[in-house]
């Protein structure tokens, strides 16, 4: 057979394009390869340049430096709470135990009635009274404290600096025997000058929420009540059941041993006085209350008719 060189060349070409187009048919087919990892990126430099061994150093040593200084200033902020906070923490004593009062020692607990005290003291309120009845006896009464300013000023409330408890007598006004001019005496005024419930709760009224520091019983001489509680018998009857229930609370607080009665009555007048007294401070806690605590005082006193003086007790209720 003759050989043909055209022929063998074609044949290769031939082959070369067949393997050609099989490895382009393999590499479709096969699966997707993950990319290849980035190299992570590099740290930045606080200077420019490339980093050296001396760089890289001073930086490490920056680093413990502030490492260092955050632990100091850790160190330094316990020790300050340390010494802040005591050890033994403080007990504060109860509010019953710093509670005092002036001239009575301490008291173990709060007072119930937290009562306002006015602005005019005991003292100075007894002393504007016994001015008042020196003028009164001289006739040398006041011209003011009765104007239409001071009604228009009262109009709006009121600060009374004393309660006058006397007997309802026409003969014994409190607020002309004191001089005493509008809004200045809260008077009380019944026969025999009895505390029964509403005179106690015209006290407690006063005091609690007027302000008042000064009480005064003011009975009389020749008291027509004091009169027939000393001179009534055991069984006798006088008309009324509230007459006989008033003279029987009258004779109780009289001397039971007597056996004449005084000139003008006067001294029946100043034991009754002074078992009103009594009978005031036993009945009513705000009373009582408020006198323990010293704010308030009891002064009695005894009015004599014929010479307009007020006769005052040696010694008030403390």
């Amino acid at each position: 057979m003759r050989f043909r060189p055209t022929f063998f060349l074609v044949s290769l070409l031939g082959c070369i394009f067949v393997s050609s187009c099989s490895m382009k048919s393999s590499k479709s087919n096969a699966p997707a390869s993950p990319p290849a990892p980035q190299p992570p990126a590099p740290v930045a430099q606080t200077q420019a340049g490339p980093t050296t061994p001396e760089t890289s150093a001073s930086v490490n040593k920056a680093s413990q430096s502030h490492v260092a200084q955050a632990q100091e200033m850790e160190i330094k902020l316990k020790n300050n709470i340390e010494k802040a906070v005591p050890e033994k923490p403080i007990t504060e004593k109860p509010l019953a135990e710093k509670i005092t009062q002036p001239n009575h020692g301490s008291i173990t607990t709060p007072p119930k009635h937290h009562r306002e005290v006015g602005p005019i003291s005991a003292e100075k309120s007894l002393g504007w009274l016994k001015n008042g009845n020196i003028r009164f006896t001289k006739a040398n009464f006041r011209n003011d404290g009765v104007t239409k300013l001071d009604r228009e000023r009262l109009s709006t409330g009121q600060k009374p600096h004393a309660i006058v408890l006397s007997c309802s007598d026409s003969r014994v006004p409190p607020e002309i025997v004191f001089d005493q001019k509008l809004g200045e005496i809260f008077t009380i005024r019944t026969a025999g000058q009895n505390p029964d419930s509403a005179v106690i709760a015209s006290i407690e009224y006063a005091i609690e929420h007027l302000g008042t520091n000064l009480i005064v019983v003011m009975g009389h001489e020749s008291c027509g009540a004091v009169k027939a509680a000393a001179l009534a018998g055991p069984d006798e009857k006088l008309g009324s059941p509230f007459l006989e229930r008033l003279v029987s609370q009258i004779k109780a607080r009289l001397e039971p041993s007597r056996k004449t009665t005084s000139p003008r009555f006067v001294q029946e007048g100043w034991e009754n006085v002074n078992g009103v007294t009594q009978e005031l401070l036993k009945k009513s806690e705000i009373v009582r209350e408020a006198i323990e605590s010293g704010s308030v005082k009891i002064q009695p006193a005894l009015y004599h008719l014929a010479s307009g003086q007020v006769e005052w007790a040696p010694n008030s209720f403390k």
